[in-house]
């Protein structure tokens, strides 16, 4: 009877260890069908996941190949090949989410402005609502490498698309617990140089204070968004901005900005000498804020010059 006992346990053993292990084994697939089926259920939108890997022991996860589709079609609206994370595994035992290192490589957002003037992701603000209840989160590290943002305005006459190329992001000690987190980002949109600053940033309830910086942008592609019969053709000129942003919840938003615009020409339409000329202009903002419904503004002041040539301007028959 001992020995017939004892083999019965060791068949048991051997059965739950063998349970466990192809249950470790599964767990992986497990968490990419969860994941995919939640995301579905969140946004009503097609999703896909290449592959999930997961090590309990470390608290590492790795996702791979995720594309979020657009909402009645195919396309793709949001993708990234690669997401690498370490998790704190036993603050989910208390319900907070702890990531020590969270990173992001070659993603791509696909913004479309729509004829009616809504954008392609106007059903996700609508289906995000209101939590009465924010999640504990923090993240120790974030970084996002090699990502893309493109912005399809079909609202003109003529469609266009502009691209946020190179963009990259590092972020520390994001939470919902303390106000020191700090974000750095750079990216070429337009094929102007932008780099964006945030500190003492806090997600809940939110505070930030914010910094974003774009040199030499090409004005003459704003040319699209002048009215078609406008007597106007902006032929050359650049813009450098620095706008800053203090956000909290209490106490509202203040922002404040300023801009240079340098060898500015503007043309009427059938071409010729330039009319205009703006060697150099900086425009002021300062104090703007708005909170509890009032709108503040402090100092407005443009200082430069402008060079007119006089036109005789014909009135269409």
């Amino acid at each position: 009877m001992g020995a017939r006992r004892r083999w019965l346990l060791l068949l048991l053993g051997v059965v739950l260890i063998g349970g466990a292990a192809a249950a470790v084994y599964e767990l992986p697939e497990i968490v990419r069908r969860i994941a995919v089926a939640r995301i579905h259920a969140a946004t009503g939108r097609p999703v896909s996941i290449e592959a999930v890997g997961l090590n309990l022991l470390t608290g590492r996860l790795t996702v791979r190949g995720v594309r979020l589709a657009e909402r009645d079609q195919p396309a793709p609206f949001a993708d990234f090949d690669r997401l690498e994370a370490r998790l704190h595994l036993p603050s989910l035992m208390r319900g907070r989410i702890w990531i020590r290192d969270l990173s992001v490589t070659g993603s791509t957002v696909r913004v479309v402005r729509l004829p009616t003037g809504d954008f392609n992701f106007s059903d996700l603000i609508q289906a995000s609502g209101t939590v009465s209840r924010p999640l504990d989160v923090t993240v120790d590290r974030f970084a996002l490498a090699g990502g893309t943002v493109t912005l399809e305005d079909r609202a003109l006459a003529e469609p266009r698309t502009w691209a946020s190329e190179q963009i990259t992001i590092e972020a520390h000690n994001v939470s919902t617990r303390r106000d020191d987190g700090s974000v750095t980002g750079r990216s070429l949109t337009a094929g102007a140089p932008v780099s964006l600053e945030i500190k003492n940033l806090r997600l809940y309830p939110i505070h930030l204070q914010a910094t974003m910086t774009i040199e030499g942008a090409d004005l003459t592609p704003l040319q699209v968004y002048l009215p078609p019969a406008a007597p106007i053709v902006i032929a050359r000129g650049r813009a450098s901005t620095t706008l800053t942003i203090a956000l909290d919840a209490r106490e509202g938003l203040r922002a404040g900005a300023t801009g240079r615009f340098e060898n500015v020409a503007l043309v009427r339409p059938e071409g010729g000498e330039p009319f205009a000329v703006v060697p150099k202009l900086t425009a002021e903002v300062a104090g703007f804020g708005f909170r509890d419904g009032d709108l503040q503004l402090t100092r407005l002041a443009i200082d430069g010059a402008m060079s007119v040539r006089r036109m005789v301007w014909e009135r269409p028959a």
